[in-house]
């Protein structure tokens, strides 16, 4: 793929770090904002002050996302069944029950005057929007206020964690209905990859990092880049509808990402009912009265909006989830105190080295999150970072705590230096591929010996291996390898076992009488594959239909040769009608779909059979989704990817799947696909000329209230 990123090197051309000062950017005067589009639709934020740089953000996200973020921000008030309905419901009742709603309002109250200057303008520049637009803006929606940009964010942390609660009661054989889907396939859905390399280990004797979320591209896991530039920040990257802060991406002299990590967050704790007076349950002083309520929730039904009522029951620890024979099942969660979330993410954006980009994790304002970090200074370094309960270990932290027991409740929280985590290791590289810790890095990686169990979890993966693989086997890591790893299309299961799969239909072709044909056909189409997974790679699409058949895999695992036969002859007739042959290109086979805009796509992403088996492991560049009717179609994989290296003019790189805006007609609803499909990027432009070479258009807007 070298030969193929080399018309990038030639786009990527930024001036040296020292020249990225405010007034190289030309910022208004205050009282105003810049902002500029780049070719791609990018905006470039730039303000003398912070509340014109903040209501620009609003003004933005609301100009290309707005009823995607409008939708976000009801997430948060437990209203999403509003517009989604009636499958958000149990996800709008949990956020009541959480009271997540009142928890965003008293949060917001207690913000600095800075922080709520910031989220009041952004909320001032998204209404304003609005309210220029409010003959296009559908109906339903409605300006907003700042705290829900709050609930937005605690909305974001429980959604993340909340599954450690839902497996410790699946567990336990305790059935909850509705929460059933939650994270349902949440493995092939979440993943992510990020590696840095220190200079030691960097043919261009700097850091280097690649950033590489994977989640659904759908609901609330979508991203939008920007870049923000103030007296304060100058930061790049990527963050949530709804977020006014960049959540992963770089700035002149850090750049820092993240992937979703195992520690165990969330416990369920019983505590026994009243058999009296089932207003009550057995607490640490005997028996409590339950705060009971009700919540009243409007529901977006096919016939028209309907109303429901539900009852809600909480304890001193967190909500009743379940009432099962006598016992409650409360869910408790280590949600961010206050608006320490919102403190966090504004703080990483300011960090100008590895000990200040560290001291801003030390409020534990992020539930969750494998954090691994570069800098130009050369540094890297790995957290698994979290707001992790302290527990009692004499039961596991997977079992069901009893309320009404003190040594069960939680302790408190690890501090962050209590974290597994990792700087500047001697290999010269760290790599998370949701991995754990153990495996960041050779050698001098995190023990689990060394931590309590429930801070490590994760094991390796076929990402994890085939990422450790290529850096390992590299000790000079140059620009386009960064590429090339980042993007990497070969697929484990297929180095693993095509070898035995040819060998076995060799071995029947003289017993295969009139299948004969068909066996060597597909023998032949296998044995010239070169195992990757790329849009024109033939034979991948060959391989995947044989090994998500169950009864194909256990014939090839027993040796059976005419069972083996037998499901190949059906696979090779679907084929025939779906994709007109056994050797069709993977792209034919695996697709992406945006508005009326189709294209083959490369990766690919874990997936199980109709039985549950996982026969295929993710490739370093997933895509995944539903097999439907021959092809399959990208619902989850790469979400958004950068690359940087800090090396003398620094040189960035960033894509998105469609494009930064969510309207059909805009040039930029999916100008990115192309790039996406083919695991390429676009360059990030991040310095004043850059900005200025490759500006689309330029608007000031009065920001003044």
């Amino acid at each position: 793929m070298r030969s193929s990123f080399g018309w990038l090197l030639a786009l990527v051309v930024s001036l040296p770090a020292a020249a990225a000062t405010l007034e190289d950017y030309g910022p208004p005067a205050t009282g105003a904002v810049k902002i500029v589009r780049d070719k791609f639709g990018v905006p470039h934020i730039i303000a003398g002050d912070s509340w014109s740089l903040f209501y620009g953000v609003g003004y933005c996200q609301a100009e290309d996302q707005l009823e995607n973020l409008y939708v976000n921000l009801l997430r948060g008030q437990g209203r999403a069944a509003e517009r989604e309905g009636f499958n958000q419901m149990i996800f709008d009742h949990l956020m009541r029950l959480l009271n997540i709603p009142q928890r965003a309002q008293e949060a917001y109250a207690v913000l600095t005057a800075e922080e709520r200057e910031h989220l009041d303008a952004f909320a001032a520049g998204v209404n304003a929007y609005i309210a220029k637009n409010r003959v296009q803006v559908p109906d339903w929606i409605t300006p907003i206020e700042p705290h829900e940009i709050v609930g937005f964010a605690m909305y974001v942390d429980t959604m993340f964690c909340i599954s450690h609660c839902r497996d410790d009661l699946t567990r336990a054989g305790i059935k909850l209905v509705g929460l059933e889907s939650l994270d349902r396939d949440r493995e092939s859905a979440f993943g992510s990859n990020q590696f840095a390399v220190s200079p030691q280990r960097s043919a261009s004797g700097a850091a280097q990092l690649s950033m590489d979320p994977h989640l659904p591209h759908s609901g609330f896991f979508r991203w939008y880049e920007m870049h923000l530039v103030s007296p304060e920040i100058n930061v790049m990257g990527a963050c949530f509808f709804g977020s006014p802060y960049v959540s992963m991406g770089r700035t002149v002299d850090t750049a820092w990402c993240m992937t979703v990590n195992a520690p165990d967050l969330g416990d369920v704790f019983t505590f026994e009912v009243n058999p009296e007076n089932p207003q009550q349950y057995k607490g640490l002083a005997g028996w409590q009265e339950f705060e009971e309520s009700k919540e009243t929730y409007h529901v977006a039904m096919p016939s028209g909006a309907t109303k429901q009522t539900m009852p809600c029951k909480r304890t001193d620890l967190g909500p009743v989830i379940k009432e099962q024979d006598g016992v409650a099942y409360v869910f408790a969660l280590p949600l961010p105190e206050g608006p320490s979330r919102v403190r966090q993410l504004y703080q990483m954006a300011k960090a100008h080295d590895v000990q200040s980009f560290r001291s801003s994790l030390e409020p534990l304002g992020l539930a969750m999150f494998n954090i691994v970090y570069a800098d130009k200074a050369g540094d890297i370094f790995y957290i698994s970072n979290g707001r992790v309960p302290k527990r009692d270990t004499r039961i596991s932290s997977h079992d069901l705590r009893p309320g009404d027991q003190e040594w069960a409740r939680w302790q408190g929280f690890h501090t962050i230096d209590e974290l597994p985590q990792v700087l500047n290791p001697k290999s010269g590289y760290l790599l998370n591929t949701n991995s754990g810790p153990q495996n960041v890095t050779p050698d001098e990686a995190p023990r689990s010996s060394d931590f309590v169990p429930y801070l490590m979890g994760q094991e390796a993966n076929s990402r994890w291996r085939r990422l450790a693989e290529l850096l390992a086997g590299d000790e000079s890591i140059d620009w386009s390898e960064m590429h090339e790893y980042a993007v990497d299309t070969k697929l484990e299961a297929g180095t693993q076992h095509k070898d035995a799969i040819v060998s076995l239909l060799r071995a029947q072709l003289d017993s295969a009488g009139d299948a004969r044909d068909t066996v060597a056909e597909a023998a032949d189409v296998l044995e010239r594959w070169d195992l990757r997974t790329d849009v024109d790679s033939r034979g991948a699409a060959l391989f995947f239909h044989l090994w998500t058949n169950d009864a194909f895999v256990k014939a090839v695992e027993a040796n059976e040769g005419p069972t083996a036969v037998k499901e190949l002859l059906e696979v090779a007739a679907d084929m025939r009608k779906q994709l007109g042959s056994l050797d069709a290109p993977w792209g034919d086979f695996s697709r992406i779909r945006r508005g009326e805009i189709e294209m083959g796509i490369a990766g690919c992403g874990i997936h199980r059979t109709r039985q549950g088996n996982e026969t295929i492991g993710a490739t370093l560049r997933p895509s995944g989704g539903e097999v439907k009717r021959g092809h399959r179609y990208l619902t989850a994989g790469s979400s958004y990817g950068m690359i940087v290296d800090f090396a003398g003019e620094t040189q960035a790189v960033s894509c998105l799947p469609y494009g930064v805006s969510d309207h059909p007609q805009s040039p930029h609803f999916a100008d990115q696909m192309s790039l996406y499909v083919a695991g390429k990027f676009k360059p990030a432009w991040f310095f004043p000329a850059d900005v200025a070479a490759n500006r689309e258009s330029e608007i000031v807007l009065d920001t003044r209230p």
